[in-house]
C-alpha cells in the first residue's frame, strides 16, 4: 500500500474515533456504562487475533496464543493500558472529540520527562523549546475553546482535562513497560503476544469495571449501571471503532514512523473540527483553527529536530510509536 495512502487511513482512524464517541452522547453525556466498550472491544481483538493465528499456522498457532508465557508481565502491562481505556472514556464523557484529540499531543512533552527518569533519554534544547511551545499552544487551545462554548463558570472541563493528561502519563507508562518487559519475548509470534494483551485487558478492564462501575442495586447506589446499560447501534459502534483502531494502528506502525504518528494524530484534531462543523454541531473559529495548526507545525518541528540530533533523540521518536 502506498505510504500516502497509508498516513491518510491513519489520521482518519485517529479522527473517527472520538467523532464516533461523540455521536453516541445523549445530551452530551455517555448514558452506557463506561468501560462497557473497551471491554468488549478487547474480546473482539482476542477473537480477531486467534483467527490470524489459526489462518497462519492452523491449529499450533492457536495453542501458542494460549501458552501463557510470561503471563504475570502481560497482566500488569494489560492493567496499565485498560485504565487508561477507562479514562479515555471518562474524559469524553465531559469534552468533544476535538479537544480531547489534541489534549492528546501533551503526550511528547510527558514521555519526554518519563523517559529521562527511566531510560537517561536526554532532548536538546531546541526540543525542549519546542514542547514548552507545543505546551502553550495547546493551554491557549483549550482556553479559547472554553470561551468560545461559554457555558458560564463550568465552561472549562477541568475535571476532564486531568482525566486527559492521566491517560496520557498512565498510556506511555505502559508503554514504557511494554519498550523494557516484552523484549524478553522475541521467540513469541505477533499473535501470541496480541492475543495474552488482549486477554490481560479484557480480565483488567473487568477488574476496573467493578471497582470503578459496580452494577450494583440503584437502591444501594443510584448512579449505578449494568454492563450493557444502554446499549444501542452507536455503542456497538464505539466498541468497533476501539477494536479497529488499535488494531489498524498496530499495522501502520509498521510503515510510519513516530514522526509521521504525531503529526498524524494532531492532523486528526483538523479533520475532526471540520466534521462537526458538517455536521452543525460546532461553527468555524478562526482562533482555534489556527492554533490547531500551529500544534501541528510545531510536532513536525520537534520531529524534525530529533531526526538532526543523535541517538537518544532518535530513541525518543522511536519510543513515541508505542503510545497509544
Amino acid at each position: 500500500m502506498n505510504a500516502g495512502l497509508i498516513f491518510v487511513v491513519f489520521v482518519f482512524s485517529r479522527a473517527l474515533h472520538p467523532m464516533i464517541i461523540d455521536w453516541s452522547k445523549h445530551d452530551g453525556a455517555l448514558d452506557y456504562s463506561k468501560n462497557s466498550p473497551a471491554v468488549m472491544s478487547q474480546v473482539l481483538s482476542l477473537v480477531f487475533v486467534n483467527c490470524v493465528a489459526f489462518k497462519d499456522e492452523g491449529m499450533e498457532g492457536v495453542r501458542k496464543c494460549w501458552k501463557f508465557q510470561g503471563a504475570s508481565i502481560f497482566l500488569i502491562i494489560g492493567l496499565w493500558y485498560a485504565f487508561g481505556d477507562f479514562l479515555e472514556m471518562c474524559s469524553m464523557g465531559s469534552m468533544k472529540g476535538g479537544l480531547y484529540q489534541l489534549l492528546l499531543q501533551s503526550k511528547l512533552l510527558i514521555t519526554a520527562i518519563m523517559l529521562r527518569y527511566f531510560k537517561g533519554t536526554e532532548q536538546t534544547e531546541l526540543q525542549w523549546q519546542v514542547l514548552v511551545a507545543l505546551t502553550l499552544s495547546i493551554s491557549a487551545f483549550v482556553m479559547v475553546d472554553s470561551d468560545s462554548s461559554s457555558d458560564g463558570d463550568h465552561a472549562l472541563p477541568l475535571m476532564g482535562i486531568l482525566m486527559v493528561l492521566f491517560k496520557v502519563a498512565v498510556s506511555c507508562y505502559a508503554a514504557v513497560l511494554s519498550d523494557t518487559k516484552l523484549k524478553s519475548f522475541s521467540d513469541m509470534t505477533m499473535s501470541a503476544k496480541l492475543s495474552q494483551m488482549s486477554l490481560a485487558r479484557v480480565i483488567a478492564s473487568l477488574v476496573i469495571a467493578t471497582a470503578m462501575e459496580p452494577a450494583i442495586k440503584p437502591s444501594l447506589h443510584s448512579d449505578a449501571k449494568p454492563f450493557f446499560y444502554h446499549w444501542d447501534l452507536a455503542t456497538w459502534a464505539v466498541t468497533v471503532s476501539f477494536c479497529s483502531k488499535s488494531l489498524i494502528t498496530l499495522y501502520l506502525l509498521k510503515v510510519l514512523d513516530g514522526i509521521q504518528k504525531n503529526v498524524g494524530e494532531a492532523l486528526a484534531v483538523i479533520v475532526i473540527f471540520v466534521g462537526q462543523i458538517a455536521g452543525g454541531s460546532s461553527v468555524f473559529d478562526q482562533c482555534s483553527c489556527l492554533l490547531s495548526l500551529v500544534v501541528v507545525i510545531l510536532i513536525r518541528i520537534y520531529g524534525l529536530a530529533g531526526k538532526a540530533t543523535c541517538a537518544p533523540a532518535q530513541d525518543m521518536m522511536k519510543f513515541q510509536r508505542l503510545v497509544s
